[in-house]
């Protein structure tokens, strides 16, 4: 299997998180056993422009390395089966969006060794193209999962679909607006009207 120029991983030393524990090759602020399994919770320092990037930082954080070859799960409404097609599509739909650049961050991951999974939340700052429309900040949740050689096999990537297209068509605030001050107040006072009803 072909593999992507992924940078080996980085020494102790040089690692963005803390220093690394002794008792597992990840910077561990915790190390828990619940419910049977082995959790571990480290933390990381990843701060970079471009998926591409953020990607390839991020193994070498988690010591994980990437092959040609991925299941990439978005949202379960799109599905990827190459980090090149994920990193094509990324750079197409934040063009016809509207956005120039964008900024990824991740601070800790979640770690479980007996299933081979990592969970990590980024977060995303998104610079506009046209001065029209609004920045925005966005957080996505992110499930990787490799195999015994350490070598990512699938992502599942989660996030509020549509609250990042309304935050790009630069309605996100008036939508919010009318949840918070229309919708919501009503959905309550039709609730207390139901219960007083007792048919709850």
């Amino acid at each position: 299997l072909m593999r992507m120029h992924t940078p080996p991983p980085s020494p102790p030393r040089e690692r963005n998180g803390h220093a690394k524990s002794t008792a597992c090759p990840y910077d561990n602020i915790s190390h828990r056993v619940i419910d049977g399994r082995q959790i571990d919770v480290g933390l990381c320092n990843v701060d970079e422009i471009g998926l591409r990037n953020f990607v390839v930082v991020v193994m070498r954080e988690l010591e994980l390395s990437m092959g040609a070859k991925v299941e990439f799960n978005m949202n379960s409404n799109a599905h990827m089966t190459t980090w090149n097609d994920v990193f094509l599509a990324e750079k197409c739909y934040t063009t016809v969006l509207g956005i120039s650049t964008r900024r990824y961050r991740c601070f800790s991951f979640t770690h479980e060794p007996a299933k081979r999974v990592t969970y990590l939340v980024l977060e995303e700052e998104n610079k506009r193209s046209s001065r029209w429309l609004p920045e925005f900040g966005f957080k996505v949740m992110v499930v990787c999962y490799y195999n015994a050689a350490k070598q990512v096999t699938a992502v599942d990537v989660e996030y509020d679909q549509l609250g990042f297209l309304l935050n790009c068509f630069g309605i996100a605030q008036a939508h919010r607006w009318f949840s918070r001050t229309v919708a919501t107040p009503a959905v309550v006072q039709w609730a207390r009207l139901y219960t007083a009803s007792g048919v709850v």
